[in-house]
């Protein structure tokens, strides 16, 4: 899948990177002058970049061909959320400490929108989840995401977490909390908890628990077609549940909530600058021997 025919382009910043801001400004100018297409913006990036004549009156996510994102995987992951209902391929910029999932950087950022116009460009779909949370047969939140739907104590107080896979029941977890996280959410949150790293294309969903008091409970890979039910039975104080890191919703005594595979994904642009194995490996120093110190090394 390539892009083809493209009019108009969205950009959308970093809320607090004022470099991102100013490439923001000086990538419309080059859009309008050199490349010749229409730019829009959704309304929080027109305040901040000082253009309210390209806020688009409408939802900036139906009207353009594809979103550039200047800032973190943060960026990315909010774009992603908005973006993938209507199909909208996402170009990241990478401009934050760590940049796992964009494809692009301030110094290559013109060279790769040449590319992207001109159609040399792969469009890669990435699995999202969507969740919900039950109290009383109600259903009291809905919310997408890209990398993972978490359920975490708020006061760093155990919880017990029962979890059904498909329907049966599977296991109940003594722990901090719980990770819910794709194959693109593998080298995010759950890798930092313990959870393994999985190829993005993949079609997984791993469940890695946060400070589990028990050595029986351990990451898991599932396929992507199971459903996730969590039932909270106790706490010691207050829980939250967050996805993408983002969007923290308070759970309940009793609350239930279902992970599933969404019907949406998430088309980034890829422009194959490094594979995936290459990007763990430059930024994880996976695989690589860590010297010691100099004056430090051990006798022979």
């Amino acid at each position: 899948m390539a892009l083809t025919s493209v009019r108009q382009v969205g950009i959308t910043v970093h809320r607090t990177n004022h470099q991102a801001w100013q490439l923001g400004k000086e990538l419309i100018a080059w859009l309008q002058q050199e490349a010749g297409v229409k730019v829009l913006l959704d309304e929080q990036t027109a305040k901040r970049l000082e253009r309210p004549d390209l806020s688009c009156c409408a939802s900036v996510w139906e009207a353009v061909d594809f979103v550039v994102t200047l800032g973190g995987d943060g960026t990315i992951l909010s774009a992603a959320r908005m973006a993938a209902p209507n199909g909208v391929p996402v170009l990241g910029v990478y401009m934050g400490r760590f940049g796992f999932i964009a494809e692009s950087h301030p110094s290559t950022l013109y060279a790769d929108l040449r590319r992207a116009l001109a159609g040399d460009v792969r469009i890669e779909e990435r699995m999202m989840i969507e969740a919900e949370v039950w109290r009383n047969g109600t259903c009291v939140h809905t919310n997408l995401g890209l990398n993972d739907a978490v359920v975490k104590s708020a006061t760093s107080s155990l919880l017990n977490l029962r979890l059904q896979l498909g329907g049966a029941p599977f296991a109940t977890y003594p722990a901090d909390g719980l990770i819910i996280a794709t194959s693109t959410g593998s080298t995010a949150y759950s890798l930092s908890a313990g959870g393994p790293i999985v190829a993005p294309t993949m079609g997984a969903l791993i469940l890695t628990p946060i400070c589990p008091h028990t050595l029986s409970a351990r990451p898991m890979v599932i396929p992507c077609h199971d459903v996730i039910e969590i039932h909270i039975e106790d706490s010691g104080g207050d829980v939250l549940f967050k996805m993408d890191g983002v969007d923290p919703f308070p759970i309940q005594h009793n609350d239930r909530v279902v992970v599933r595979r969404s019907q949406f994904v998430t088309k980034l642009i890829v422009l194959d600058h490094a594979t995936f194995y290459q990007k763990v490996r430059a930024r994880y120093l996976y695989g690589e021997r860590l010297d010691e110190p100099d004056g430090l090394d051990p006798e022979p």
